[in-house]
């Protein structure tokens, strides 16, 4: 059997080959689902722990719900949302083992590294995220013109802003093993990364703004900050990384002639 042929229709070899990447792509999505189920049942088992774990930073407010099914919504949220990050190492790991087959083997160890760095990174974002960033935030806008306002916290609002702020910056610390991971398989180099620094400023700033639940300059900034200094890390670090090499091409020179010409 032949990969191709002159009439653009796919061979067999060819629709193997893709039936192939679609079953293991079926099969990645299928772990993940299956994880992500398991972290939410743990939390809802948990739930009322949770709740209470992730109300902490408010204080002696209360929460209060408007419709009869909100608290049964919001629980059920709530645990979608920390499942979520519980079965975050599988999940990324599912990603990686999906692209692992098309990798060389100092590539697919590079990916099992990266695998690892990026689990902590993203851990590390999120308890950087609650216990430095979140607490000092909602302070500041629970306080904010407070002999003005009576605020009133609603319980799917609130636990929703945690959530997507949480996650925000979860992602926002895996920026160096992204970087880290690039340079080391050769697919950009530092001296581009730092030419286009302003551009990454740039799409910190946006993916702040897009990522930020409440959309407050409070929140932005402190989730911009630490993208453009953990960027301006991963370019230090990437100049220790060492590049693959790229191999030689070998020029064939046909001799045609006893002269050794090579053939035109």
């Amino acid at each position: 059997m032949t990969d191709s042929s002159d009439d653009g229709v796919l061979t067999d070899d060819r629709v193997l080959s893709l039936i192939g990447h679609l079953e293991e792509l079926r099969k990645r999505i299928i772990i993940s689902l299956i994880a992500l189920g398991v972290g939410m049942a743990l939390c809802f088992i948990f739930k009322s722990w949770l709740l209470q774990f992730l109300i902490t930073p408010l204080g002696d407010k209360k929460l209060i719900t408007l419709s009869p099914t909100e608290s049964f919504m919001t629980v059920f949220k709530v645990a979608g949302y920390a499942g979520m990050i519980i079965a975050s190492p599988v999940i990324i790991y599912q990603i990686w083992a999906f692209i692992a087959p098309g990798l060389k083997t100092k590539e697919k160890r590079v990916v099992m590294f990266s695998t690892v760095f990026t689990t902590i990174l993203f851990l590390c974002g999120i308890a950087f995220a609650w216990y430095l960033v979140l607490p000092r935030g909602l302070g500041f806008l629970m306080s904010y013109e407070d002999e003005v306002f009576n605020q009133q916290v609603q319980a799917s609002k609130y636990f929703t802003f945690v959530a997507f702020f949480l996650l925000g910056f979860g992602l926002i610390f895996e920026l160096p093993a992204m970087i880290l991971t690039l340079v080391r398989v050769g697919v950009v180099d530092v001296p581009t990364l730092r030419k286009n620094r302003k551009y990454a400023i740039l799409i910190g700033t946006v993916a702040s703004a897009a990522l930020t639940p409440g959309q407050d300059l409070f929140s932005m900034l402190a989730m911009a900050i630490p993208f453009v200094l953990l960027f301006e890390v991963s370019l230090i670090f990437a100049r220790f990384i060492k590049r693959p090499e790229k191999k030689k091409e070998a020029v064939e020179v046909i001799d045609d002639g006893p002269d050794g010409e090579a053939a035109g």
